[in-house]
């Protein structure tokens, strides 16, 4: 939906959303293909408030250097299957392996598969490198199947029933 290719840019109060409904009725099998909410390749890139939702790959993919995100909502699309969603390992915030500084403060992946049960490895990957930190992150499992097994990469507990919470503080 937007690609952000500038340095020192901010981002403020933005929320993308792929539509999982339309005038007749519930959005099924990826259909209104929108593969990512945001990319950002401009270094010194800060976001406050920034939500995408229900695309078909990751929602967020960061490649600028110094970025920083305070507060970050994002949820999976409910339309989606293991083989074209959850076996392409897609996050909902991904910061690229090739960053070296990187902040996020209080992202939260939130998961609602509704049609199939599709299990994601984890809601934010990003490479573990000194200058990348994440501040109270969550992975929240709202309703339906399948489960976010991470909240970062390899850190933090599963979340699979409904209303469960997991925090990577």
């Amino acid at each position: 939906m937007v690609i952000v290719n500038s340095g020192w840019t901010i981002i403020d109060n933005v929320w993308l959303w792929r539509a999982d409904h339309d005038i007749t009725g519930s959005v099924v099998n990826s259909n209104n293909p929108v593969d990512n909410g945001m990319i950002i390749n401009g270094p010194n890139v800060i976001a406050y408030g920034l939500a995408a939702e229900h695309t078909l790959g990751n929602l967020v993919e960061w490649n600028g250097e110094n970025g920083k995100t305070i507060f970050y909502q994002s949820e999976y699309p409910y339309d989606v299957n293991q083989a074209n969603y959850g076996d392409k390992k897609f996050a909902a915030y991904k910061v690229a392996d090739s960053v070296e500084t990187h902040t996020g403060y209080g992202v939260g992946a939130y998961s609602y598969f509704r049609d199939n049960d599709v299990q994601m490895g984890s809601g934010i990957q990003a490479p573990k490198k000194a200058g990348v930190s994440f501040v109270n992150s969550l992975s929240v499992f709202l309703n339906g199947k399948g489960s976010i097994n991470h909240v970062i990469d390899d850190e933090g507990t599963e979340v699979r029933a409904t209303g469960q919470q997991a925090y990577v503080c």
